[in-house]
């Protein structure tokens, strides 16, 4: 896959990505619709009671598929860019951080999508196919490529002592705050909405931001979920999310890996479009699947909210899969094989 081809692709994963130890098994809450968000208010007093289990390391490992329309042979079908990124975050601010990129894998949607492709000679590039107007250099052609991906990686400081990274994910792992101040985040929901408001108002005082109070706590807290929460900040962040109007409890569901979970919209009431092939505006659904014990993020979904060329209604457009190797750790990052030290 040429470097363009992947600047492309990862512009497409970043766009959307804007729109914004495990304790002992414990019975997991009923996962109901019934009342409201209770079902989330339950789940953050199961949180509350976890032991602080926290190791030497947490390490993040995601894995991100988009679905994207392309052309061969005159005829179009869906395809697949997966791509996979690791973190290793440490408790200790004298150790360093590691992370891994690997390059993103292409591949056919589905098998009737694979037969398309076959039927065209199974070419190794495919022109992605663009809305109408698009400019030229914007509208590529992408190597499929569905195995032997390259692969880079980071290790340096961490970013609350040292020289850490001016560039990737190493120099802000956590976006826009420090492994230092998610350590000592507030353990109940007004002391984390205070938190929130004092940052919102920093921010609006800095930048000159009109973004309402309501709107930053709903992104803020929703965003502090990919973190390393401790159980009782954690906690503290569903209740505060549930009592948020934006936020609306979708019951049970399974993750893209067959994993059990609850699933929960964070963006009630609001409507998020994107480009999808030839159409400038498929409306998205997004939906975040909670584990039913921890309460930590299993994966984040978007599916189509109608119907277009080459997508019906339901149908998942990307899905962000946070894997088994999730969480905290004592196991101590090592150099990945085949993989290019940057």
């Amino acid at each position: 896959m040429t470097a363009a081809a992947v600047v492309v692709i990862l512009a497409v994963v970043a766009l959307v990505s804007k729109v914004i130890a495990v304790p002992a098994p414990v019975s997991p809450p009923v996962l109901v619709t019934s009342d409201g968000n209770q079902a989330l208010r339950r789940l953050a007093a199961q949180i509350a009671r976890l032991p602080d289990d926290r190791g030497a390391y947490w390490r993040r490992s995601l894995v991100n598929d988009f679905v994207i329309r392309v052309r061969a042979g005159g005829r179009a079908f869906n395809a697949v860019a997966s791509a996979r990124t690791e973190l290793w975050l440490p408790r200790d601010p004298q150790d360093p951080v590691q992370t891994q990129r690997e390059e993103p894998l292409l591949r056919p949607a589905t098998p009737a999508d694979e037969r398309t492709w076959r039927a065209a000679g199974s070419p190794a590039k495919v022109q992605k196919v663009c809305t109408p107007g698009t400019k030229a250099a914007a509208c590529v052609k992408l190597s499929m490529r569905t195995q032997d991906r390259d692969c880079q990686y980071t290790y340096g400081a961490a970013p609350d002592h040292g020289a850490a990274p001016d560039h990737g994910p190493a120099a802000s792992p956590l976006g826009a705050y420090t492994p230092a101040e998610i350590s000592a985040l507030p353990a109940d929901d007004k002391g984390l909405r205070a938190w929130l408001r004092a940052r919102w108002e920093s921010d609006r005082t800095r930048t000159g931001s009109a973004r309402p109070l309501e709107e930053s706590l709903a992104t803020d807290a929703t965003f502090l979920l990919i973190t390393p929460l401790a159980p009782a900040a954690r906690a503290a962040v569903l209740r505060l999310l549930a009592d948020l109007p934006t936020t609306s409890v979708r019951g049970p569901a399974k993750d893209p890996l067959g994993r059990s979970g609850l699933a929960v919209d964070f963006h009630k009431g609001k409507e998020y479009t994107r480009e999808f092939g030839e159409d400038d505006e498929v409306i998205e659904d997004h939906t975040t699947i909670l584990d039913p014990l921890t309460g930590e993020i299993l994966a984040r979904v978007t599916k189509a909210g109608e119907s277009t060329v080459g997508l019906v209604k339901g149908a998942t457009m990307d899905a962000e899969v946070w894997t088994a190797e999730t969480g905290w750790t004592d196991d101590r990052p090592k150099p990945p094989g085949n993989c290019r030290r940057v």
